[in-house]
């Protein structure tokens, strides 16, 4: 087996990830599957034992870090406690004045050194590096989407901010310093740059998001592109290219070293996000290597940047950064694999053969990038882009000169007699980044441009196809794999059209205590609206999200209706219906529209279930009987529910639910119907009424 560390580093990561994600009494059994599998890989095949080796010690260490590190941390949870807490860089402004939300340090615990990361959804303050003490009451973080996310970032429980706040001296850490610097140099950047376009060179050039328009964003996200805007292995490599010089100067010293400076001032300038801790570590081994005169390869110094991010924390792998960037550098490392399979084929051909061989070296490169990153995103729910092959080659190539032009905007805007020139730098990279733009909103706005897959079956069917492709490897008939895997693809896309046919699916969006309810069938929506601006923000970015088009319709269920910035093809007010009205909807569907005064409710017939949604505490000659009840803010008396969906943590109406199951969830909350058949609930736990 070639590239025995990457083969480790792989089993190491995918043994934390699995760990993190499994249940503690499921990990002891695997491990010890495991050690069995190596030592029986190890008697037949001694190179097949190492991934599995990998896997072992990366579940030994998972155990150990959660005994020595992570134990200790959460054995605070329950504890009202006086803290001294620093502001970290994350923190941005949360929805009362002069407060922030984000990560707090806890330096001093009661009086006691400590170092511990928290969550806080609110305490007060201006800017990161603020020191100061109050009082907070610890807490677990909840069990939801992000809690992974947040364990690989080394926090383990969140904070809730109490009182007695007494400010403190500012953190002097010199990590904070370079957050001011680039702060300062993106404040730099938006006073030479349009709206829109200052917002994009800042997170290209510096991960600072702060001023990145919506609109912008959503149309990278959408085109396949939206790696671009997150600082990644890939502006590294761009920036410290500028210091290579060619293959004549790849191994002189000196160069070496300004090379490694430049590439530690970077990642620390960005804020250590984990692809660009990922990139840096590869850097470091690929920069030793020149030093030494020794040769590089990309999956092991990958593996080995694997090994130490999972011994810095063994939440590490956890994070999507780290999943997408790992992931794309395999894809990468395929792409050049065929390629040069591809030239050694055709050395003896037509030079029109290997103009075409040098043509698809970059598209390759984004098709298995793409697809390998394909089965992160559906596992955190994001969508698929079918135009980022197209977007990919069309727009990554203009990276490097929106970078080197932000900088030599940087450093000429510094010398006063230099006026004319950074106006001429403003205006060359303000017509590149509006090409860029104009690039990834037109890709954007292709047919299917985004596909929003359904999660287990699209995972399902990448495992089926991943395990199939594994047996034509080891069989090692690669030629007949690609008719064999394209036909089992052609199947799967049939069978889930088949499968996901007349299925409704329903989830909770907007502000907790009244959020919106979005319903989709068959590719169409519709929107019962309630609550205001932020609720129709949510309720935008939802549907961007999930590359929903216009809406078929929207019902207004406010008691007093203005009018909403909002594209549907139909808007219903209730307020102007009938106290009792019916409609078809969707296909097959039917809704029935009551109110009264200031009250109204909807019911959403699919299948035999009744699914309500309603505003103000409606008054009816008969109650009306339904399966679910989304998130109401007042009980409704005149419904009678048998489950409630929710997202408020406190909701005012409790004590009056004792008959009824209550499915809560955090964050974007719903179910999925099968008419006929069963309901699955998503991203909802039963809680219990006490």
């Amino acid at each position: 087996m070639k590239r025995k560390l990457g083969w480790f580093g792989l089993g190491f990561a995918g043994a934390e990830l699995a760990a993190a994600i499994l249940p503690p009494l499921v990990c002891v059994p695997a491990a010890a599957f495991l050690v069995w599998l190596a030592f029986f890989s190890r008697k037949r095949r001694r190179d097949h034992g190492i991934p599995l080796l990998g896997a072992v010690c990366g579940l030994a260490w998972f155990l150990m870090f959660s005994l020595v590190w992570v134990r200790p941390a959460r054995a605070l949870a329950g504890q009202t406690v006086t803290c001294t807490a620093v502001v970290e860089t994350d923190a941005d402004a949360s929805y009362s004045e002069s407060r922030l939300r984000g990560t707090l340090r806890l330096t001093e615990i009661d009086g006691r050194p400590a170092n511990v990361r928290v969550q806080c959804s609110s305490f007060p303050g201006e800017n990161a590096g603020e020191r100061f003490t109050a009082q907070f009451t610890l807490a677990e973080l909840p069990d939801n989407k992000y809690r992974l996310s947040r364990n690989s970032k080394g926090v383990y429980l969140q904070a809730e901010y109490l009182g007695s706040y007494q400010p403190l001296a500012a953190s002097r850490a010199p990590r904070f310093a370079l957050y001011r610097l680039r702060q300062r140099w993106s404040a730099v950047l938006r006073r030479w740059l349009p709206r829109q376009l200052d917002g994009m060179e800042t997170a290209m050039l510096l991960a600072d998001k702060s001023r990145l328009d919506d609109a912008v964003q959503q149309a990278f996200r959408t085109a396949g592109v939206s790696h671009l805007l997150a600082v990644s292995g890939l502006h590294l490599a761009l920036l410290c290219g500028l210091f290579s010089f060619g293959r004549r100067w790849k191994f002189y010293k000196p160069l070496i070293i300004l090379r490694g400076a430049v590439a530690l001032f970077y990642v620390l300038l960005t804020g250590v996000p984990v692809s660009v801790l990922r990139a840096g570590l590869v850097f470091a081994v690929a920069l030793a290597g020149d030093f030494l005169l020794l040769p590089f390869d990309l999956l092991t110094a990958t593996g080995f940047a694997a090994i130490l991010m999972g011994l810095q924390n063994a939440y590490a792998p956890c994070d999507i950064g780290f999943q997408l960037s790992f992931c794309a550098v395999l894809g990468v490392q395929a792409a050049a694999a065929l390629t040069r399979a591809e030239e050694r084929a055709a050395e003896d051909k037509h030079a029109a053969v290997r103009l075409l061989c040098r043509l698809a070296e970059p598209v390759q490169s984004a098709a298995l990038a793409s697809l390998a990153t394909l089965p992160v995103l559906v596992a955190h729910g994001m969508a698929a882009s079918l135009a980022g092959l197209v977007c990919n080659v069309l727009v990554v190539w203009m990276l490097q000169p929106a970078l080197q032009m932000g900088i030599l905007l940087l450093a000429v805007s510094a010398v006063p007699f230099l006026l004319p020139f950074t106006n001429l730098t403003a205006l060359l990279l303000s017509l590149w980044l509006k090409l860029l733009l104009w690039l990834v909103e037109r890709c954007a706005a292709l047919p299917f441009a985004s596909v929003c897959l359904p999660q287990r079956y699209t995972l399902f069917v990448l495992a089926v196809l991943g395990m199939l492709a594994a047996a034509y490897w080891h069989a090692k008939k690669l030629r007949a794999c690609l008719p064999a895997v394209a036909a089992c693809a052609v199947l799967a896309v049939g069978m889930g059209l088949w499968m996901q046919r007349d299925v409704v699916q329903l989830a909770l969006v907007g502000a907790a205590n009244n959020p919106c309810v979005v319903c989709v069938q068959n590719g169409k929506t519709v929107v019962f609206f309630r609550g205001g601006e932020s609720n129709l923000a949510a309720v935008k970015n939802y549907l961007a999200g999930r590359s929903r088009g216009e809406p078929a319709l929207l019902v207004d269920l406010r008691a007093k209706p203005t009018e909403l910035d909002f594209a549907a093809a139909e808007v219903v007010t209730i307020q102007e219906q009938p106290d009792f009205a019916t409609r078809p909807v969707l296909d097959g569907l039917a809704l029935d529209l009551y109110h009264n005064k200031s009250a109204s409710l909807a019911v959403l017939e699919a299948g035999g279930r009744h699914i309500a949604v309603g505003a103000g505490n409606i008054q009816l000659a008969e109650p009306v009987r339904v399966d679910v009840l989304c998130a109401p803010g007042s009980w409704p008396d005149a419904v009678q529910p048998d489950t409630v969906l929710y997202t408020s943590t406190t909701p005012k109406w409790l004590d009056k639910a004792e008959n009824c199951t209550l499915r809560y969830g955090e964050e974007e909350p719903g179910l999925t119907l099968r008419p006929g058949r069963s309901i699955l609930w998503e991203e909802a736990q039963t809680v219990a009424v006490q």
